[in-house]
């Protein structure tokens, strides 16, 4: 699970994030819905250890973290970036087995069956076919796709994703989705999902938080919470919800 106490962080002299109260139970999909500039992408740095807070604390399957090495963290939660960069021209295949690094003891390589278990999340995503490609060379979608890889190859408990799905095309959107759905539902991974798409939250998240001006707006299940009044505190009076046959599903207002 995932639980903030009170959270406040930021950098250097400016305050992003203040009286950060969460709580995710495990086996629970939750989605970080705010606009440009919310406090999102910081709060996930804070999550995973990246950022110093403040003030509070953050809890990871119940551990505080402060007090926890980088490997330590790593194998309790797994973060999917926006983007990455890599100083030197790595394979695809070693950026997934880069999610074994916090197994690993210094100067040693991975095994032959983390090389296995690397090919096989590979076959799971559908990125076999990259595995001998440079991944500075891909595209930005099929960069996300082995970033995704390279959490899941980390076996953490906990999974951030920041935008996952804002590079992929509409097959992966879903596929990367359900993939994740599958990861909650069968080995009880807890999930955080930052995105722009309310939809996205609707279709696959259990629970939604609202972040606004680096505070929580409002938090809790996705039924209770993802309301048309939250939607227009949160995004203004341009956006609305309409009902289908099937679903609910956020528009643009009249």
């Amino acid at each position: 699970m995932i639980r903030t106490v009170d959270l406040k962080a930021g950098y250097y002299d400016t305050v992003v994030l203040e009286q950060i109260n969460m709580h995710i139970d495990k086996g629970r999909i939750a989605g970080l819905l705010g606009r440009n500039g919310s406090g999102k992408t910081t709060l996930f740095r804070c999550l995973n250890g990246l950022l110093p807070l403040l003030k509070g604390k953050v809890y990871l399957s119940g551990q505080e973290i402060s007090g926890l090495k980088p490997n330590e963290i790593a194998s309790l939660v797994a973060l999917v970036p926006q983007r990455a960069r890599t100083v030197f021209p790595l394979y695809v295949l070693d950026m997934i087995l880069l999610g074994e690094g916090h197994r690993l003891k210094a100067w040693q390589s991975p095994s032959l069956e983390a090389e296995v278990r690397a090919k096989e999340l590979a076959v799971e995503i559908g990125i076999e076919q990259l595995l001998g490609k440079q991944f500075d060379r891909l595209s930005g979608g099929e960069q996300q796709l082995v970033l995704i890889a390279r959490a899941l190859m980390q076996e953490a408990p906990i999974l951030l994703l920041d935008e996952p799905t804002s590079h992929l095309d509409f097959t992966n959107q879903h596929m990367v989705m359900g993939l994740i759905c599958n990861l909650a539902l069968s080995k009880g991974v807890t999930v955080l999902i930052t995105t722009h798409d309310p939809n996205i939250v609707f279709q696959y998240c259990d629970d939604v938080l609202m972040l606004k001006d680096g505070r929580i707006l409002a938090a809790g299940p996705v039924t209770e919470v993802l309301t048309d009044r939250n939607l227009k505190l949160l995004y203004g009076n341009g956006i609305a919800i309409e009902q289908t046959s099937s679903c609910q599903v956020v528009v643009p207002a009249n």
